[in-house]
């Protein structure tokens, strides 16, 4: 048994979100403020804190949905009893529906979830939690009376007087957000729903039932436990033992959820005991000692006088109090036999990683002890770390990772009993922890704006289903993001570049068009990949940019009658055609050079993708000659050298590399073409042009960098980037 799946609706920026689980881990990735914590806020209260919910938890938008129903209550003396329907809230309030797959022989501990005998399939069960009103009729009681007493106030000549401030309250949303009005008022209830009534379309919900169970029923079904990213994690500086989680605190902790209580002893523990009491006489009589004169002196104020009780200071020797001080907890020192440090002057990551880890065998033991004791288990124990990356440097975030679920089943317990099922979710922002994981098990939380209400939600994206049955792809671009970065999951738009040279380069251009603060990943994919990543840049919506070359080929018959493609200079009207797979996949219709050439920018748009190519540049050879040459740069070095002629005719370019070379080149050449027809050679020559070393060198000089302008292709997809992003418009991706 586990859980399937949940449905968020009207939480926060969650308005309409299905999330699936997996089978045993399940991350939570995206940008900034994309709705993870929302996420792992509505799973964790529905199912155990019903009590945190505040007027801020409905998603905004429904704040006005809520204020016109009161206006419907007070536009008459009497109400229409239809409008004091509960189901009237069905849609704005926060509910969650949580779906449960059944193994085969474990219906039995789901019965009280059967929706009908008639109808179940036996596999899946369903509960829907909804915040909604205890009893509507009351609400709208109390409520005309607060509103009926604030119009008569305002009828008042000393209403007027007050220069007629605002009255509580204003609205329904101001009467539920005072004080404790909201938890007065509203409740979570739960609901029997039926899997065979749900609606295929992910985007939509079954009909709340009229009948509500009055009890949480999934209480002896799961278990919840969590680690908060707000968790207070030991910090050597400037607290007490006190103020911070320490190690010999989680250490006391733990001894005290396993140790036995005095009337569960056995013989093994009687040696033990006698030790302690013992030790305890001892101390009493050091005690006594030690504050005999202190005691005495008490006399002098006449105590303790008639029927006063008399002080005895006495110990009490226990072990959990043994390993609450500073020095509890300790680590030895390899090579210094004996020498020992304590845990405040450890490394704080793996301080941090050691507790975070023994807060997950805590929480295993905890759940399993009910078992041992043959009382009844929750058959799901769901564990939830919110960002693990906050106190943890990358090398202990990838060893969290790798040992995280396994520390949550490292027990026979769970071994003998394959009933018992424990799901880890996870909320990251890390590419160290997504590194470590299947590209499967990632739900990627979307930034949209609601189509409808102009404000922002979020989307939940499954990404097991990204590349349907292509396992080749998805094997290629799990590997290849691994060994760059998964930064795509994380950041407000992608741009995929061709090679090294635009990798190096094109962050310094982001900054030139004033992008510093948004959070965009460059990744090199090569020219001949980038159209593998199509279906998961399509599925994630986000905003990509593509920085290809445009690759022109011409056609070649050999003398064996066989078809070559060599590569030639850009050029009009000459019949060639591109040679790039990711404008072939982008842009199928469009093969001949000739075409790309003439594309405007709306062409070149995708849904959220925009493909940047090289196109047509005016040069001006000669500075004191206004004719202009165009010419149709191959690749994004030349693109680059022509766009930025003057620069590269700076005096003193001398020992730089590929930057002397191709102020050599310059320097030798009698116009722009045979320029550009060098450049090829180069270019296509083996070892002739270095990309990488011509992008480092430009970097090593500042004036060089610092004058240098980017590519017009280049600029102009920028550009669109920076709209995209700015733009109050975008509504869906789109």
């Amino acid at each position: 048994m586990r859980i399937q799946s949940v449905h968020i609706r009207n939480f926060r920026k969650l308005k309409n979100c299905h999330i699936d689980f997996g089978e045993r881990e399940t991350v939570f990735v995206g940008a900034n403020n994309s709705g993870k914590t929302s996420a792992i806020s509505a799973i964790v209260w529905f199912l155990k804190n019903t009590e945190k919910f505040t007027l801020k938890e409905f998603t905004a938008t429904n704040w006005a949905l809520i204020d016109a129903i009161g206006e419907k209550w007070l536009e008459n003396d009497t109400v229409d009893e239809a409008l004091l329907d509960s189901h009237k809230w069905d849609d704005i309030v926060p509910s969650m529906d949580v779906w449960i797959q059944v193994n085969d022989g474990e219906q039995y501990r789901v019965n009280h979830l059967i929706p009908s005998l008639s109808t179940w399939d036996g596999k899946v069960v369903g509960v829907r939690g909804q915040y909604v009103p205890k009893d509507v009729t009351t609400l709208y009681t109390d409520y005309k009376k607060a509103k009926i007493k604030a119009n008569f106030l305002e009828s008042t000549e000393e209403y007027a007087k007050a220069y007629s401030p605002e009255l509580y309250p204003r609205n329904l949303c101001d009467f539920l957000g005072k004080g404790a009005n909201l938890r007065k008022y509203f409740d979570v209830k739960y609901y029997i729903i039926d899997y065979a009534l749900d609606p295929d379309d992910e985007e939509r919900v079954q009909s709340t039932p009229d009948d509500e169970l009055g009890f949480n029923p999934l209480d002896k079904l799961i278990r919840v436990d969590t680690i908060l990213a707000s968790r207070d994690f030991s910090d050597p500086e400037g607290q007490t033992d006190n103020d911070i989680d320490t190690l010999s605190r989680q250490f006391q902790q733990y001894y005290k959820s396993r140790c036995l209580e005095e009337d569960d002893l056995t013989s093994d523990d009687l040696v033990l005991i006698g030790g302690i009491t013992k030790a305890n006489e001892t101390y009493d009589e050091k005690l006594r000692r030690t504050f005999k004169d202190p005691v005495g002196e008490l006399k002098n104020i006449n105590y303790p006088g008639f029927q006063n009780p008399m002080i005895r200071i006495s110990s009490k020797i226990q072990i959990e109090e043994a390993i609450k001080h500073d020095s509890a907890v300790q680590f030895a020192i390899h090579g210094l036999e004996g020498l020992t440090l304590p845990e405040k002057y450890n490394g704080l990551g793996y301080r941090n990683l050691i507790s975070i880890y023994l807060k997950l065998i805590d929480f295993r033991d905890r759940w399993l002890r009910e078992l041992s004791e043959d009382e009844k288990i929750e058959p799901i124990h769901v564990v939830f770390v919110e960002e693990p990356e906050a106190h943890l440097h990358a090398q202990a975030q990838q060893v969290f990772v790798k040992k995280a679920f396994e520390a949550l089943c490292n027990n026979k317990l769970i071994e003998d009993n394959p009933w018992l099922c424990t799901q880890l979710v996870l909320s990251t922002h890390s590419n160290h922890v997504v590194n470590e994981l299947d590209l499967n098990c990632m739900r990627y939380f979307r930034r949209v704006m609601d189509a409808d209400d102009k404000l922002p939600i979020s989307k939940v994206v499954n990404l097991s289903s990204t590349f349907g049955s292509d396992k080749e792809t998805q094997q290629f671009v799990t590997r290849y993001i691994r060994l760059t970065h998964y930064d795509i999951f994380f950041s407000d738009a992608t741009i995929l570049v061709e090679g090294p040279a635009e990798k190096i380069l094109v962050p310094g251009f982001l900054s030139k068009v004033g992008m510093d603060s948004h959070y965009i990943s460059v990744i090199e994919v090569n020219g001949r990949h980038a159209h593998r990543f199509r279906k998961l840049i399509e599925r994630l919506g986000i905003a990509t940019l593509i920085v290809t070359d445009i690759d022109a080929t011409e056609t070649k018959i050999g003398v064996d009658g066989k078809e070559t493609h060599p590569a030639v200079i850009t050029a009009k009207g000459s019949g060639y055609n591109t040679g790039n797979p990711s404008i072939l996949d982008w842009l199928p219709e469009k093969e001949q050079i000739d075409d790309l050439l003439v594309l405007d920018d709306k062409e070149k748009l995708i849904n959220n993708v925009r493909i940047a190519y090289q196109t047509p540049v005016k040069v001006k050879w000669n500075k004191d000659d206004d004719t202009e040459t165009e010419i149709c740069p191959y690749t994004f070095e030349d693109a680059l050298i022509f766009t930025n002629l003057e620069l590269f005719r700076t005096e003193g370019l001398k020992k730089m590399g590929t930057i002397t070379t191709v102020a050599n080149l310059l320097k030798n050449s009698n116009s722009a073409k045979e320029l550009q027809e060098k450049i090829f050679k180069k270019l296509e020559i083996k070892g002739g042009f270095s990309k990488a070393d011509f992008a480092i060198s430009l970097l090593y000089n500042v004036k060089l960098i610092d004058n240098l302008i980017p590519p017009k292709y280049i600029q102009e997809g920028l550009d669109w980037i920076k709209a995209y992003l700015d733009s109050k418009e975008n509504k869906n991706g789109k």
